[in-house]
């Protein structure tokens, strides 16, 4: 079973949000302030359809510095990192301080993705390719696949979602035992009639509703009541899957 999440990174207006929406089909902001100041605030959340019987979840994490605490929030969990870079830009602060992170992290597999290409041209564009090379060498990015793309245009979204199939094929599986549980959790709200949910993204063993888990660093015990993944309800969630997780008698606070 594969189960493989893909996490963006890279500067704000970059285009992100926009790329998971080719991707995916899904628009990932769902706040309204997001929809009104046209930037994602809080992580988004997407599956990536395909045919070869991959689950790929999507993460787009927010490019302000402003939100950088919830970029670090969803950026941990990932086995691939695309690092979004517009043409008519390239490299700006967020780019850079995102990138620090992943290397960080320790992430070490990506794909750039040069987003906007509709708007550069190619003298441009040679300029923007030269200074993402520099910029990456010596790093995990540095044979890195480069693709050029435009959200708005469809151009390239075919090849660059081939592309993240066949790196995510290659991914090693994560481990499934239930015993191994652990789940970072990125988000915390309360839903009437069922109570606290926790989303975040299973790193290892798997979890079923009606199970036990410990939340550290405190330890307290809680009872699984249901269990979801990407909005969906489900018998069992796997190491690898964006899930949330319907604890009783837990509050949110």
């Amino acid at each position: 079973m594969y189960n493989v999440i893909v996490g963006t990174a890279g500067h704000v207006d970059h285009g992100k949000t926009c790329l998971i929406k080719a991707l995916t089909g899904i628009d990932t902001d769902r706040l309204k302030e997001e929809k009104k100041r046209g930037i994602t605030i809080d992580l988004g959340f997407a599956e990536m359809p395909n045919d070869r019987g991959l689950n790929i979840g999507v993460i787009d994490v927010p490019g302000h510095e402003k939100f950088i605490n919830n970029m670090l929030a969803g950026i941990g969990g990932i086995d691939l990192v695309l690092l979004v870079i517009a043409a008519d830009e390239s490299i700006m602060p967020q780019t850079m301080e995102h990138f620090e992170i992943l290397r960080m992290l320790n992430i070490n597999k990506g794909i750039i993705v040069l987003t906007k290409v509709d708007i550069a041209d190619e003298e441009w564009l040679e300029v923007v390719r030269d200074d993402i090379r520099e910029y990456v060498a010596g790093t995990f990015l540095e044979n890195a696949p480069l693709v050029e793309v435009s959200a708005h245009t469809g151009f390239n979204i075919a090849a660059l979602k081939e592309l993240i199939c066949d790196m995510a094929a290659k991914t090693e599986a994560r481990r499934f035992a239930a015993e191994l549980l652990r789940m970072p959790v990125d988000r915390v709200f309360t839903i009437d009639g069922f109570g606290t949910v926790v989303t975040g993204t299973l790193t290892e063993g798997s979890i079923a509703p009606g199970e036990e888990i410990a939340i550290y660093p405190g330890g307290k015990a809680a009872k699984i009541r249901y269990v979801e993944v990407h909005g969906n309800k489900v018998d069992k969630a796997y190491a690898g899957q964006r899930t949330a997780l319907n604890l009783a008698n837990v509050k949110k606070t």
